[in-house]
């Protein structure tokens, strides 16, 4: 058994950020692909950012994803209208052009924006938010989750031997600046892990096989895309990009935290999953 473990190849699910309707779609391609025999829970590793926090924690944990696809059709009282306003993303755009091609710059920038734009919504209020969304409290051996220090800008992972729990870890990387309340962890404050990657998928270099889900794929200013952060992974690993197709890109629409729009972006993710099942179970 151990000689036949160590002769696997490893395996790695990184799950990127994008809202409310990044979570809806993560779980609806994860459950089209477990209907057709495609499960991907066991991975060596799975790195969760933003959205993908949530739906990494479910996946990692062993979480039915058809329960969780069936969750995005009900109504959670808990969830909070919000938008970005027009001055909020130009703050955004002002953060990525500032920051240039340097991570750790850009995520610094968004620190700034997260201080001198508090959230509408307050830190009790943003809790329940993610108590509603959280299908475990328990830290999965396998589940990495990012966040960013406002201060520094340096993009940080959790896991289940860092001290911090799982509430607070994934609080803290889907804090989007000026969306949602910092998170303070011990003496420090830590805003979305999506700002300076859309997925971090670099996080599973060194891994042969990688699934990536990206709700949001567009890079940013100097900031890659889903694609490009792809391709440069090492050459030898086999990496599969998942993003919404034309069907999933109309239902999650202009707002990806706009909660009515949960079921159909759910539907119409599960379709996909269905619909390439084949391929990832051949390279998985």
């Amino acid at each position: 058994m151990n000689a036949q473990k160590r002769n696997s190849p490893t395996r790695a699910v990184v799950l990127g950020g994008g809202g409310v309707t990044g979570i809806a779609w993560e779980a609806g391609v994860l459950a089209g692909l477990l209907e057709s025999g495609v499960d991907l829970h066991r991975a060596d590793v799975i790195i969760g950012t933003s959205a993908g926090a949530f739906v990494g924690a479910a996946l990692a944990s062993g979480y039915d994803m058809n329960k969780l696809f069936t969750a995005q059709s009900e109504t959670n009282t808990a969830e909070i209208p919000v938008a970005a306003s027009k001055e909020l993303m130009q703050a955004w755009y002002k953060a990525f052009a500032m920051g240039g091609s340097d991570p750790r710059k850009v995520g610094a920038e968004f620190g700034l924006i997260a201080k001198n734009n508090p959230s509408p919504v307050s830190p009790e209020q943003r809790r329940a938010v993610v108590e509603s969304r959280l299908v475990t409290r328990k830290w999965p051996a396998n589940l990495k989750v990012t966040a960013i220090d406002a201060d520094t800008g340096q993009l940080h992972t959790f896991d289940h031997q860092s001290g911090v729990s799982l509430l607070d870890a994934v609080s803290a990387s889907g804090a989007v600046p000026g969306i949602w309340p910092l998170v303070s962890i011990g003496d420090r404050f830590w805003t979305d892990g999506g700002m300076v990657s859309t997925t971090n998928s670099r996080l599973a270099e060194g891994y042969e096989r990688i699934v990536i889900l990206s709700p949001m794929p567009n890079g940013y200013g100097s900031i890659p895309g889903a694609a490009e952060d792809a391709a440069s992974l090492r050459t030898s690993a086999n990496v599969y990009l998942i993003t919404p197709d034309e069907r999933s890109v109309v239902a999650i629409g202009p707002n990806p935290y706009d909660a009515a729009r949960r079921s159909v972006t759910a539907i119409a993710g599960r379709a996909q999953g269905r619909s390439i099942a084949e391929a990832v179970l051949t390279m998985w």
